[in-house]
């Protein structure tokens, strides 16, 4: 999904010049969201799949099922889907990522380390 200049030590994934690798990776992501009965079923889905898991725990439902939401290519996607767990798909998750992308600033707040940031992380 990442270009393989991304990946060489020393490169950062915010300094590379040209963000539209990302853009087009994002629109490329499916939300899944599966319900499973316990950690084995878990297990299986994270071994059968390359996916990324949403930040916290799984929700449990008023059934005892564990709710979990995860993220990957639409291939992935159906490797989850053929193993038989309830589940839904949004192939249209990443386009929404692609519309909050277009929102975000362009520009140098801290004008390239000279203006320190302010907040939370302030010593005084």
């Amino acid at each position: 999904m990442f270009p393989a200049t991304a990946r060489r030590p020393g490169v950062r994934l915010a300094s590379l010049q040209n963000p539209q690798w990302m853009v087009n990776a994002m629109a490329q992501v499916t939300k899944i969201t599966v319900r499973i009965p316990d950690q084995k079923a878990l297990n299986q889905i994270l071994s059968t799949a390359h996916l990324h898991t949403e930040c916290g725990s799984p929700r449990r439902d008023s059934d005892g099922t564990f709710i979990v939401t995860l993220y990957g290519t639409q291939d992935e996607a159906k490797k989850i889907a053929a193993l038989g767990y309830s589940h839904e798909l949004d192939d249209s998750f990443g386009e929404a990522l692609k519309q909050a992308q277009a929102q975000v600033s362009k520009t140098d707040r801290f004008q390239g380390g000279k203006i320190k940031p302010e907040g939370l992380g302030v010593k005084r």
